[in-house]
């Protein structure tokens, strides 16, 4: 017998990055329907961005859910200093337990600290993977 193990992927770009220090959406996961109620969900994420004018770090968080008021995944939010102007690829992996769902969705959030323009977003991708 074998077993499947359900992942869910997007490298689409939510956006657009705003000109201030929101708390933004850039990708969303896809319904992830979990085979095994209470299963650990493995989330990958990698994203490049040009930092906007006065940008002086990016802020990334994970969130159940499609919005910036999902449940926060991450106990502490990733921090990656970076000069206005620069290009930054970064990537970062969590776990959750979502408990006996179906369709949970995946959101990475940025905040551009300090942000008087908006930055761009270059590439990116985030994976959802029940173990």
């Amino acid at each position: 017998m074998g077993v499947r193990y359900p992942s869910q992927a997007s490298n689409t770009f939510v956006g657009p990055l705003p000109a201030n220090a929101t708390e933004t959406v850039i990708l969303v996961s896809p319904p992830l329907n979990i085979s095994l109620d209470f299963s650990q969900i493995f989330i990958q994420w990698a994203c490049d961005i040009l930092a906007g004018t006065s940008t002086t770090a990016l802020v990334f968080r994970l969130r159940r859910g499609t919005t910036t008021a999902g449940t926060l995944i991450n106990a502490a939010a990733w921090t990656h200093t970076l000069a206005a102007g620069n290009s930054a690829a970064m990537s970062g992996a969590y776990f959750d337990t979502p408990g006996a769902v179906a369709g949970q969705q995946y959101a990475l959030t940025v905040v551009q600290t300090a942000a008087t323009a908006a930055g761009t977003f270059n590439d990116g991708a985030l994976l959802a993977f029940a173990l």
